[in-house]
């Protein structure tokens, strides 16, 4: 049975950056099932934002799927976007060049009818929840979710963002503060002063930058700080579950990492 784990935040946090990053590791991190990402954003296709330099024939619609009369197991993984060297990792989510007016609009059937197939062939289902109109498959996920993420920024937006939404999830949700500028002040404290029981702070990563300026969001993050930060996030979330890794657990999964089927260390793992 997959974990549900919804990721929130206001716009411009860098939210489908980090719900990516914290899914690619709790891959490497389990071995639980397979690990899905999920966006049902039509108003930024996440497919278009993380699979720029992919070629049209390897780019598959989460719409298509859902435009289906029923939804089997092969339709997901003949849908699913995935990632050399990650066997059993892939992205759902809508082409760039889609939008509301691409698809009928969904049914509350044909949402429950798409998780009850991702419950039964993934551990983990991470879902980057949007703000958009009838957006059905958000809806779901936040109702089921095992786990509620709030992702901010270090900004006045994110502050008024979490306080419009006091109410909406934020209190159960696992706070994380994303520094997404390199700036020479950023207002970290002023932050941490008004939004209550910040978690997590992810730390700026010039990588990651590189990555959306190359259109490689999809390459595993080498930022060792970074991952070090990402991998806080996912013990709580393990121990949130009954899942209680050390950190050698975290990076090799039972001895052998999943990204390279290593052993001991090595320059890609850590």
């Amino acid at each position: 049975m997959a974990k549900i784990i919804a990721v929130i935040g206001s716009p411009g946090s860098g939210k489908t950056t980090v719900t990516l990053k914290i899914a690619q590791e709790l891959y490497c991190a389990t071995t639980s099932g397979a690990v899905i990402y999920l966006s049902p954003s039509l108003k930024i296709p996440a497919l278009g934002v993380l699979f720029p330099n992919y070629t049209p024939d390897s780019i598959f619609s989460l719409g298509k799927m859902l435009d289906k009369t029923d939804i089997y197991e092969e339709d997901v993984l003949n849908h699913l976007v995935t990632v050399k060297a990650m066997k059993n990792f892939g992205c759902l989510g809508y082409k760039a060049g889609e939008n509301r007016f691409s698809y009928p609009d969904l049914t509350d059937d044909k949402v429950k009818a798409l998780f009850d197939v991702l419950h039964t062939m993934a551990g983990y289902v991470f879902v980057d929840c949007t703000e958009e109109e009838n957006d059905l498959i958000s809806q779901y996920a936040l109702g089921m979710a095992d786990e509620v993420i709030m992702v901010i920024s270090p900004d006045l937006k994110s502050m008024v963002y979490v306080s419009s939404n006091e109410s909406n999830h934020t209190d159960r949700a696992i706070k994380v503060l994303n520094i997404n500028e390199h700036e020479l002040y950023s207002p970290i404290d002023d932050i941490r002063t008004n939004v209550k029981n910040i978690s997590f702070i992810l730390p700026y990563s010039k990588q990651i930058r590189g990555q959306h300026l190359d259109g490689l969001l999809y390459e595993r993050a080498k930022d060792k700080k970074y991952r070090t930060e990402i991998s806080k996030i996912i013990n709580r979330i393990m121990e949130e579950k009954g899942r209680n890794h050390n950190e050698k657990d975290f990076w090799y999964s039972y001895g052998h990492c999943r990204y390279c089927n290593c052993i001991n260390s090595c320059s890609k793992c850590y």
